[in-house]
């Protein structure tokens, strides 16, 4: 069990799965988190006596009832969310839904109360999260410098010349979760290192606390760097080392990172500094968490419904957003607090309140009695809150705060003793347990395989295989899509395998493809106005303007503040000759765009003008 669990730690945030899986950052991932999930499920018979000494600590208590009460309010959500295909599964690109909730916090809660039972425990698990780190830093630092392996280096670079930047995602898929899961494994292995009496662990950790430093400045991420800071403060108020100390060490880092800037090998660091010198404010985020509070506030108590605020948000999103950013696709708010907020309500950010003051609560008491796990993990909990006030959890993310929160919760729990389990709670915990951990396993295989049969589709397109695509893609429509779609994707890539068709027949084949799958993805509720718009661009292709003018007016629907669907709507209309409508549209559409298109307002300028209102 030992190892189990230790592996778990060490495998989640690594996994990869490219060219095997479509979705092969997250689906991998998750499928790890499932069948943790299943096997503290299947195991919780045997470890009744550590739950319940875990429970027995005032803190440890509090902790389960938020986990409980966090299990509880998202099943509510996704039961009463009006999409329930997101609050469920979760959306491609996250798969934050309920069943990956639950799975999380029961693997979370599991391999936490096993750590706190017993020093070795949990000593072997930090050791597993420093070699992780270790791995994940080293693999960043490298992509940083060029030099990628696995994935292609053009998806994490920006920019041109001297102004390109490269962010690099590690494992984790983006820059800013790499960053943000690299706060727990630097503060782990940074205790490790001063707590290890083996030389070899304690010099694996000194590695790996100073890789991860360098791998979040690298990566480019401010959120995390500022949580880097606050985490290291902590620690310096924790371990109250020489104010002589703590000087000579920020002095030489502070050297250091002045040298490596103005080197050559800190010219993308540089072009990185420029890019956020002119855009100082974040982006989109100020606005986006303006409009997010406006949109919580519809629905406070259980929210939206997990994972379903890219589907929900397009209604809210404020007209100056939309001018401010006209062509940004907002998944999430970018904010933990109000990421739960808008996804479960003013219940849900209970409970993660109440885990987060047990946390701190527990790590503060224990402070003397459990040194290794208050240094290993208060300092990443301030951390990787201060991080995700920019960022929102994904489930390699959310493990380790439900993790660390739950070791410093427990860590000043009584060993566990042999009590007197009656055999009827044994036997119950075993058969609950195995069935819910079957239905687990099921879920996981469910979603690997569906993802698995999307990959092999791709596989074969990229292979120029057309046939053997069509057949594969055939097979993945036949199956249960368990959450994982991509048809606005390969309705992209079948209408360009159509357009570059020379014969007539093909050209007719795979058209009737791709729209089959453009259709399909308006029945999604992920990107819904991405996917009609994209219908509305296959149907223009065929001359349908009824299709096309129909799926624009969808797309406008969906997300009514976004000017690209009214822009063309506008040139419809125009070419109809229903100048009024189309004059309306058109103003539309110049005021979302506020001028950032320069194409845009010179095409609806003639439509204006056709339609007699400007001169």
């Amino acid at each position: 069990m030992l190892f189990l669990t230790a592996a778990l730690a060490f495998v989640l945030p690594l996994i990869l799965a490219p060219r095997l899986l479509f979705y092969y950052d997250i689906t991998p991932k998750v499928a790890i988190l499932m069948l943790g999930a299943a096997l503290a499920l299947a195991a919780v018979c045997f470890q009744l006596e550590s739950w319940i000494a875990f429970a027995r600590s005032r803190w440890g208590r509090w902790y389960l009832g938020a986990i409980a009460l966090s299990m509880v309010v998202a099943g509510i959500a996704a039961w009463r969310s009006a999409e329930p295909a997101l609050a469920w599964y979760g959306s491609n690109w996250r798969r934050m839904g309920a069943l990956t909730e639950w799975a999380t916090l029961l693997a979370a809660a599991w391999i936490a109360q096993y750590a706190v039972s017993s020093g070795q425990r949990l000593r072997w698990l930090i050791r597993a999260i420093s070699c992780a780190g270790l791995l994940a830093s080293l693999y960043g630092i490298a992509q940083y410098f060029g030099w990628d392996p696995i994935l292609p280096r053009d998806a994490y670079g920006v920019g041109e010349g001297i102004y390109r930047i490269v962010r690099p995602p590690g494992t984790l898929g983006h820059s800013d979760y790499f960053a943000a899961f690299l706060v727990w494994p630097v503060f782990a292995a940074s205790a490790l290192s001063v707590t290890e009496q083996a030389r070899g662990w304690k010099l694996l950790a000194g590695f790996s606390a100073v890789a991860g430093a360098i791998a979040i400045v690298l990566s480019g991420s401010r959120g995390a760097l500022l949580a880097l800071i606050c985490g290291a403060i902590v620690r310096v108020m924790l371990k109250r080392p020489s104010v002589r100390l703590v000087a000579a060490t920020s002095l030489a880092v502070i050297a250091s990172f002045a040298v490596f800037y103005i080197s050559p090998a800190g010219e993308r660091l540089r072009a990185r500094v420029h890019w956020i010198g002119e855009d100082a404010a974040g982006g989109a985020r100020l606005l986006l968490w303006r409009d997010s509070v406006s949109m919580a506030a519809r629905k406070p108590l259980i929210g939206y419904g997990p994972e379903a605020f890219s589907a929900e948000f397009p209604k809210f999103e404020s007209v100056a957003l939309a001018r401010a950013y006209p062509d940004f696709y907002h998944e999430s708010p970018h904010n933990l607090p109000l990421d739960v907020l808008t996804s479960e309500g003013v219940f849900g950010l209970l409970a993660l309140g109440v885990a987060l003051l047990a946390a701190i609560a527990g790590g503060v008491q224990a402070r003397n009695r459990n040194r290794l796990a208050v240094l290993a993990f208060l300092p990443g909990l301030a951390a990787t809150l201060v991080a995700h006030q920019f960022a929102v959890l994904i489930a390699p993310t959310a493990f380790f705060l439900y993790l660390g929160a739950g070791i410093l919760a427990g860590a000043g729990a009584e060993e566990p003793k042999v009590l007197p389990v009656p055999r009827l709670w044994r036997a119950a915990a075993l058969v609950g347990g195995v069935a819910a951990a079957v239905a687990l396993t099921i879920g996981a295989y469910r979603l690997v395989s569906q993802d698995y049969l999307l990959a092999k589709v791709q596989r074969r397109m990229d292979a120029g295989d057309l046939t053997g695509a069509v057949q594969a893609y055939r097979t993945a429509l036949s199956r249960p899509d368990a959450g994982v779609t991509g048809d606005l994707y390969f309705s992209r890539r079948w209408s360009k395998v159509a357009m570059e068709s020379q014969a007539p027949i093909a050209k007719i084949y795979y058209s009737q493809i791709a729209a089959g799958a453009a259709t399909r993805a308006t029945h999604q509720p992920e990107e819904l106005q991405n996917a009609w718009y994209n219908l509305a661009i296959l149907a223009a292709a065929r001359n349908d303007s009824s299709g096309t003018e129909y799926a624009i007016r969808a797309a406008v629907d969906a997300a009514p503040n976004w000017y690209k669907p009214r822009w063309t709507l506008a040139r419809l209309l125009s070419a109809e000759g229903r100048a009024p409508e189309a004059a309306l549209e058109a103003a539309r559409a110049i005021e979302l765009n506020s001028g950032k298109d320069p194409e845009v307002a010179s095409t609806l300028a003639k439509v204006l003008r056709s339609a007699g209102t400007l001169p």
